[in-house]
């Protein structure tokens, strides 16, 4: 029952209705039940005033109605009049328990699509706000609705009905394949959704969009699914530009790291070069004998291409590791990067006094990886161990390099020395930002060691006993189980 609200002119109008019947039934001589029109007037009640007031109503009709009954029949009682009046009194009961039940339902429904409309513009706000929208799509009808945000996520206006050849419409070329993969699979009906992909707008921007759907099933089977469409070009976008950091950062740190090595690099050169310069010195002594041996010319000429090629693999190497360029993931034997960066660091080692003894495992998997990035930590590691040992006795300092595989069927790796050790208390810090257990050390070369092996799929973790030295190990997963790396 729809509440009109009230005003003095329907109030009148109503007391002057009142009054009629109460006048009609009190002082003609009708013998029908003339009250019974108060239901009338208690249905207009409903519809002007409140519940107090057709409570209020109803006691008043029924008060009207027994007096008009008495004025008439005080002296003389009737039957007929008796049953009249208590047909009229349960016609007033009855219609004023109908409306108050009517007006309170009535009221419930209207709070009920208030609360509705409150909380549709609480969703639209803040599927605005968070860049959210919802949709269905009934199987195997391609029968599709969407939010507002939905339709605006898409560049459509609201009131247009979606359809796949929209979707696919507004999807980036070389996502399509994988957008009609995942309409064939709500087609089917077989399992959630959750597909990443990205959106090129009419004007050349691209949104990158996540899409999470449900199967929902009704009573006749049919399947439906339910979902929500996130823009999350924001958030890709910054985790493009904090990885573009992060591969800036790592550059920085090897080229700084270079600078450390540069007694190595300077030893990993000359020795080529002098061997070139002898073999060179030795051809030509062979060349110039009375009786040329060419022989041993030819074997001098052939030992100084060797060293010619060893002093050109160790300039590649560091231009390597000098070059600023973006990670290229490719099956990589470990074994062959740890003997790579045990050479690179030969020079220092010497220089600390420490003594390295390998020990690779043999028939490792190969890893998928960055060449570069793994020599990276592998050096970072190695020059913190030796830092870690400056304070040995001589002859005491030395480091052990090993390859073993894991359990998980990868590689695993661990660089150990006989330093102090590492402080408990620093242990669950060590992989942090800016936190050194170095004077001067500036925190930043293990948790870039960890973003590196984290990239590649792998951990990094430390173990130490105080007075008994340290274990920095690494772990990568064998290049079989990271393809998709790889590719």
């Amino acid at each position: 029952m729809v509440r009109i609200p009230g005003s003095p002119l329907l109030s009148l109008l109503l007391v002057g209705v009142t009054l009629l019947i109460f006048a009609v039934d009190a002082f003609t001589e009708l013998d029908v039940a003339i009250a019974v029109m108060y239901v009338v007037v208690v249905l207009l009640s409903a519809s002007i005033w409140g519940r107090r007031g057709v409570i209020l109503t109803t006691v008043l009709c029924m008060g009207l109605t027994l007096l008009a009954y008495g004025l008439i029949h005080v002296s003389i009682f009737s039957g007929p009049a008796s049953g009249r009046l208590m047909v009229s009194l349960a016609a007033i009961g009855i219609t004023a328990f109908l409306a108050l039940t009517g007006q309170a339902a009535t009221e419930d429904l209207l709070a009920r699509k208030e609360a509705l409309r409150r909380s549709e513009a609480f969703l639209a706000g803040t599927q605005r706000i968070s860049k959210t929208g919802s949709f269905s799509f009934t199987a195997p009808e391609a029968r599709m609705y969407w939010s507002d945000e939905a339709a605006r996520i898409y560049g459509y206006p609201t009131c247009q009905k979606p359809t796949v050849e929209m979707l696919l419409e507004r999807t980036l070329p070389d996502d399509r394949p994988l957008v009609r993969a995942a309409i064939d699979q709500v087609m089917r009906c077989e399992g959630e959704l959750d597909v990443h992909h990205r959106l090129q707008m009419p004007d050349g921007q691209v949104k990158y969009v996540h899409v999470l759907a449900q199967p929902t099933y009704d009573q006749a089977g049919r399947c439906e699914y339910l979902g929500a469409l996130m823009d999350v070009t924001a958030s890709v976008l910054a985790e493009q530009a904090l990885h573009q950091s992060q591969v800036q950062l790592a550059h920085v740190t090897r080229v700084t790291m270079l600078g450390e090595l540069a007694a190595s690099i300077a030893h990993e050169v000359n020795q080529p070069l002098a061997a070139i310069a002898t073999n060179g010195e030795a051809s030509l002594r062979w060349l110039n004998r009375p009786q040329p041996n060419l022989d041993e010319a030819c074997a001098a000429i052939g030992s100084l291409l060797e060293a010619s090629r060893r002093a050109t693999e160790v300039i590649q190497r560091i231009r390597a590791l000098a070059r600023r360029s973006d990670p290229h993931h490719l099956p990589l034997d470990f074994n062959a990067v740890a003997e790579e960066a045990a050479g690179l660091v030969r020079r220092e080692l010497g220089s600390h006094s420490v003594s390295l003894r390998l020990e690779l495992a043999p028939g490792l998997p190969q890893v998928c990886g960055d060449k570069v990035q793994l020599l990276q930590v592998l050096i970072n590691l190695l020059m913190n161990a030796m830092q870690a040992m400056q304070g040995c006795a001589p002859g005491e300092a030395s480091l052990l390099l090993r390859t073993a595989q894991d359990d998980k069927g990868g590689v695993a790796c661990h660089i150990a020395d006989t330093g102090p050790g590492i402080a408990v208390e620093d242990l669950p810090h060590l992989f942090e930002a800016f936190f050194s257990t170095k004077a001067d050390g500036m925190g930043m070369g293990l948790p870039i060691c960890r973003s590196i092996i984290e990239t590649h799929g792998g951990r990094i973790w430390a173990r130490s006993t105080p007075g008994q030295g340290a274990t920095l190990s690494l772990a990568l997963p064998a290049a079989a189980d990271a393809m998709t790396e790889c590719a």
